[in-house]
């Protein structure tokens, strides 16, 4: 049973990183947020938390989720990958980036790159959306000060509707039933709202980087074939309000949710061919093996590992020269996944 603290004591567990992994079970509970994709509400776990004169911050506990990472760090990662990786890197994204550090969320793939000693600055945060990192823009700081590459993960609950999938699907139809008759499914307002999806990042992210930084890189990925599930908060259930079930009809819905993806895809790629001396566009589709998702949406830690494999060879490539990868080449981390 956890020692029952007060929320003073809990804060200053984290601002003196002093939160053990097993600590952060028991103070947090996090949980899927229905009405937006890749995102958490979190929550003090009160049984364990003295929360008087606190109650607000106990029902939103977002601000000292996200910091639970410091504090359970410890000393596990490795410094920095000595003169081949005297580039730093930021990292910008949504949960594919960073999810709560508490149980029972895996490690994400920038979790991995960093334990391996990649320099990264991890601004990512759940369910944050493609026009908010955009209008925000917390990384160019980091980028106009000598940060390179940024490593970037957006788009994901822009192309889903934000929490309105249902309104992109045309209703269940008995006359169209195998996974080939996905397009049928597919609404002109998903392409619509892709169109403007894309279009906010060329004109939000990748111009102005080429702008500014002409040497520096943007490296991104297009997710991968996630799976619709029974009731599930993101994908199943507004698929269900259509009368697609992931169950009775899983490879019909599993086909539309992969033209979606492809549809993102390929918008992807289109650009890395435009911007090519920018926007690096890394193909992440089907990576993650069908048993290896934790949820709809999220790879397990194996994924993650893999996924974390393919963005260390990418950016190896644009980060070390050809005479230090030859002298270093045994010591590069994931080479053997890569």
């Amino acid at each position: 049973m956890a020692k029952r603290i007060t929320l003073p004591q809990l804060v200053e567990k984290i601002q003196n990183r002093k939160l053990s992994p097993q600590e952060a079970r028991d103070y947090f509970l996090v949980e899927p947020n229905a009405r937006r994709p890749f995102d958490f509400n979190t929550y003090i776990n009160v049984e364990n938390v003295d929360v008087k004169n606190f109650e607000s911050l106990a029902r939103d506990a977002d601000a000292l989720v996200t910091n639970v990472q410091a504090a359970t760090s410890g000393r596990t990662r490795k410094a920095a990958r000595n003169s081949k990786m005297r580039h730093s890197i930021v990292a910008e994204g949504d949960s594919w980036f960073r999810l709560p550090h508490v149980w029972p969320f895996p490690k994400t793939c920038i979790d991995f790159l960093q334990a391996a000693g990649y320099p990264i600055a991890n601004l990512a945060h759940w369910g944050d959306t493609l026009d908010e990192m955009l209008a925000i823009g917390e990384f160019w700081p980091y980028v106009d000060n000598g940060y390179d590459p940024l490593l970037f993960s957006a788009g994901g609950n822009d192309i889903l509707g934000n929490g309105g999938l249902a309104s992109f699907l045309n209703e269940f139809d008995v006359g169209h039933v195998k996974p080939s008759d996905a397009p049928y499914y597919v609404r002109h307002e998903f392409y619509r709202n892709l169109d403007l999806v894309v279009s906010n990042l060329r004109t939000g992210l990748i111009e102005p980087m080429a702008t500014r930084h002409a040497n520096k890189k943007i490296i991104m990925h297009g997710y991968d074939y996630v799976i619709p599930q029974k009731d599930g908060q993101w994908l199943g259930s507004p698929m269900q309000y259509q009368g697609l079930d992931p169950t009775f009809n899983a490879g019909l819905c599993q086909a539309i949710v992969r033209l979606m993806i492809d549809a993102y895809n390929s918008k992807l790629k289109s650009l890395a061919s435009k911007y090519s001396n920018t926007f690096i566009y890394l193909d992440l589709r089907g990576t993650v093996g069908k048993t290896e998702w934790y949820d709809e949406l999220h790879g397990k830690e194996v994924a993650a590992k893999k996924i974390a494999a393919k963005f260390a060879k990418v950016i190896d490539s644009i980060t070390i020269t050809a005479e230090e990868r030859a002298t270093a080449r045994v010591h590069l981390p994931f080479r053997s996944a890569a």
